[in-house]
């Protein structure tokens, strides 16, 4: 959609040269035409690569606008209006212009219309085009899962669009899911997805697999509501054996892990330091990073914690996030030792010699004395030559505990409270915690907002439970900054916060609208 628009504006620039003079016509060197390139199996290789980069290129986008949304973080930053853009979100007073938003939908299509080219201009004459096939069903199922629970009756695009075709009206919704669980059981089906071949199997690496396509399906069919269908889609993945639960808490987002057993997806994060300000896999940890100009870090990369001495001190896990965490496991619990601390467990960590404080005469914006651990930057990942501090650990896309806790819900939901249980325990076993005797969606709600808490999934969840005006209603009404003593509110608005009628769905963004005459917007919006 957008990019074709895009590439005949360029056609159409580039015809007012033309006339100019005869001379300056020539031919175009190193390119290749549609109708020459779709051929080989090198060329499928190539095509799914694209299409692999582009869903790598969402990871920073995806990782703040769900996140920002949800009760999990604080936008923060530097001060008031260093990031305005995720203040918006968090506070819930951002428009159809919001970048991050928009930038977020654009890229989803763009990830579409290049799964679109592979999926149209190929057949399964091979292997290699087969599986290239597969992949990119499975990426169009992604990208159209995350703009229907965001943006809801999205318009549907199964083909590269000619210029009569870009004015696209809104999609039907039963039509969208139709079409995610359409093009994964395909996938599922069609033997070219690779499978590990044990739990410690890691020679897939970043490549899509059959039990993460079987999982993002579960997961869809529970959002539609087929709980049922859910439950045997991902009992089957955990069935398989390929994947387990990790020892260690502490590693479950650290590179030690990389295609670890944990892992059904990840996007990988090979990158040339020179260039990381355009990978966001890679930026995305200098921006989480702790505020290195408010906080005493310098050489702590040599420290025991291996903690690196920058950051820019955006998304601070929230109080409402730490208190469920105290409510569940108590102040010294295990998960919340290994995702989150505290100021005074922060400056603990280099006593006496040298304690991490908050430098004097400074505070820290949109914090409220809690420390992200989970995602901490930390100096063994650090690309260092890199422009900024940027790392290369991969960005997970969905991990096993995810799919028990997907489980757990689709059995509890579908009658067979046994099976349900049976997950969530096992997930609590690994946070040290003691067996559930009864497990309720209360249970399983909770449990999944410390267990993959900052991970990306809360937001949606909130929606699609109908739990959103209650947890999200006092979002941005009271911004926090933290001094290291006290926790003060200084920026208030009693009109921000998530609006029943309105924020259950995202706004199409305004270029969209702009463009898309037959793009009929949001309610509210």
């Amino acid at each position: 959609m957008k990019i074709k628009f895009i590439y005949l504006l360029i056609c159409i620039a580039g015809l007012s040269f033309s006339s100019c003079e005869d001379q300056l016509v020539v031919d175009q060197q190193g390119s290749t035409s549609v109708e020459s390139f779709y051929k080989t199996d090198s060329d499928a290789e190539q095509a799914v690569a694209a299409v692999y980069f582009q869903w790598r290129s969402q990871a920073y986008n995806d990782f703040f606008l769900k996140n920002c949304l949800s009760d999990d973080v604080n936008s923060a930053g530097g001060s008031r209006g260093d990031n305005a853009i995720l203040e918006q979100l968090n506070e819930y007073k951002f428009s159809p212009s919001n970048s991050t938003a928009s930038g977020y939908f654009s890229g989803l299509y763009t990830l579409i219309y290049r799964a679109n080219l592979v999926i149209n201009n190929f057949t399964e004459e091979s292997a290699a085009k087969k599986k290239a096939i597969a992949e990119a069903k499975v990426a169009r199922a992604w990208a159209y899962f995350n703009l229907v629970t965001l943006w809801g009756p999205v318009p549907l695009v199964t083909k590269p669009l000619a210029p009569s075709e870009y004015q696209q009206s809104n999609g039907v919704v039963t039509e969208l899911w139709a079409l995610i669980e359409k093009d994964l059981n395909e996938a599922i089906s069609s033997g070219a997805l690779p499978e590990k071949s044990s739990v410690s199997d890691k020679s897939i690496g970043a490549r899509l697999t059959k039990q993460y396509a079987m999982a993002l399906l579960g997961k869809s069919q529970l959002f539609e509501g087929k709980n049922a269908e859910a439950a045997t889609t991902l009992k089957a993945v955990i069935n398989s054996g390929k994947y387990a639960l990790i020892a260690d808490y502490n590693n479950v987002l650290r590179k030690v892990e990389d295609f670890g057993t944990e892992n059904l997806f990840e996007v990988n994060s090979i990158n040339d330091g020179n260039n990381a300000f355009n990978q966001g896999t890679t930026i995305l940890a200098t921006m989480y990073g702790w505020r290195s100009d408010k906080i005493s870090l310098v050489g702590y990369y040599m420290k025991a914690h291996d903690m690196y001495p920058t950051g820019w001190g955006f998304a601070n896990p929230t109080k409402a996030l730490y208190d469920a965490f105290v409510e569940m496991e108590g102040a010294d619990g295990y998960r919340l030792n290994n995702s989150l601390k505290t100021y005074d467990q922060v400056k603990a960590i280099g006593a006496p010699l040298a304690p991490i404080t908050i430098n004097a005469g400074t505070s820290l914006y949109g914090h409220e004395g809690y420390f992200n651990w989970k995602f901490r930057l930390i100096g063994s990942e650090v690309i260092t030559n890199s422009w900024g501090y940027a790392t290369d650990n991969n960005y997970r896309m969905m991990r096993y505990a995810e799919v028990l806790l997907l489980a757990a819900e689709a059995c509890l939901q579908s009658g067979d409270p046994t099976s349900a249980l049976n997950y969530i325990n096992q997930i609590r076993t690994r946070a040290k915690l003691p067996a559930l005797t009864a497990v309720s969606l209360s249970d399983i709600k909770k449990e999944k907002r410390l267990e993959l808490c900052v991970e990306m999934v809360r937001y949606q969840d909130l929606i699609r439970w109908g739990d959103a005006a209650t947890a999200l209603a006092n979002r941005g009404k009271q911004v926090p900054v933290f001094n290291g003593t006290t926790v003060t509110y200084p920026y208030s608005n009693d009109t921000y916060g998530f609006k029943t009628g309105k924020n259950e769905l995202l706004p199409f963004p305004e270029h969209e609208m702009g463009v898309n005459q037959n793009l009929v917007q949001n309610p509210g919006w």
